[in-house]
């Protein structure tokens, strides 16, 4: 028990880690790139959410951006309009890493673990050129983040034959709410939606999650991804606090309507899934539900995008407006 607790924190350690080291190299490359991308192409909000799918797609870090955007829009650098378009991107561009691990564990990239992360290590250590180094560490990142899959994935066994682990998987996870909170509640925790989702990958390999329990969490893991921007905007001015609860009632939202449409949601994961990715395992379907929740929030918020920016503006007011409303 105590070698399968320990796997279960190293290994989520590694992962997230990994995740960080992995964005931080891409970021350290590429952030000039980005910051100018991101302030420079997102005249509306269609542009502002190509932009923010296609640049998280690359950090693969919705944090990260999300966290940029908050403090663009406090300097007034983006308009809400186009911090909400960025948010509705990021929120799909960082799915390519749930993909990413789904991927790994088919071709069992896991057991390039080591090497990958051993390549990496000599590029950083052995290269002056910082460009390249930064190449090096995303390496690194990458193999940290397979290596960390890997050590959960050892652990499949231990879970499998814990009574305790497959009592509270089979008897309360698959609650709508108790599994909607455990994905909130990791992920605040761990503050990486990727984390969350990997670690439900491997409970879904080892059976002790089926697919409705493992949306139930990914929902929550999309819900819990919001804690860090509203942490950020807390100093912020009245257009950060707008923005971080842009990101939050986003997905908020997004998380009751698939609830309300659960079965038919399920139905499109399973049958896409079945058509374009034959023989994948339950991984694959995990990450589908990520990338479709998703898309299709933001195919339900971009068309009516105006109207959600004087919904925050009337419903989000100046702390001193709130404090003299109070008084008077």
């Amino acid at each position: 028990m105590i070698e399968l607790i320990f796997g279960i924190i190293g290994g989520t350690a590694l992962l997230m880690y990994g995740v960080d080291m992995m964005s931080d190299g891409i970021e350290k490359n590429a952030g000039k790139t980005m910051k100018k991308i991101l302030t420079s192409l997102t005249g509306n909000v269609w542009s502002a959410f190509l932009v923010g799918t296609i640049v998280t797609g690359i950090v693969q870090s919705s944090t990260a951006i999300t966290v940029l955007t908050v403090g663009f829009v406090n300097s007034g650098v983006l308009n809400l309009s186009q911090a909400i378009g960025i948010i509705y991107g990021a929120n799909i561009g960082t799915t390519v890493s749930a993909q990413l691990m789904a991927f790994s564990f088919k071709f069992e990239l896991t057991d390039l673990a080591l090497p990958i992360l051993g390549i990496g290590f000599a590029i950083n250590q052995s290269v002056k050129n910082k460009s390249i180094k930064n190449i090096g560490q995303s390496l690194m990142g990458f193999g940290m983040l397979f290596l960390g899959l890997k050590i959960l994935n050892d652990g499949i066994p231990y879970m499998q034959n814990n009574e305790f682990l497959k009592y509270f998987f089979t008897d309360y996870a698959t609650n709508p709410i108790v599994g909607i909170l455990l994905g909130v509640l990791t992920t605040a925790m761990v503050h990486s939606s990727t984390g969350t989702i990997g670690l439900v990958m491997v409970l879904g390999q080892g059976g002790l999650l089926d697919l409705k329990t493992a949306i139930y969490i990914v929902l929550g893991d999309n819900i819990g991804t919001c804690i860090t921007a509203q942490v950020s905007s807390l100093t912020g001015n009245i257009n950060a606090r707008r923005t971080a609860w842009a990101h939050t009632l986003y997905n908020i939202v997004g998380v009751v309507f698939v609830l309300i449409m659960l079965p038919l949601f399920m139905k499109i994961i399973v049958s896409g899934t079945e058509y374009f990715q034959p023989n994948a395992n339950i991984s694959a379907y995990i990450a589908n539900s990520h990338s479709l929740f998703n898309i299709i929030n933001a195919i339900i918020f971009l068309p009516f995008t105006k109207y959600y920016v004087e919904f925050l503006n009337r419903v989000i007011s100046p702390k001193n407006k709130i404090y003299k409303s109070k008084t008077s």
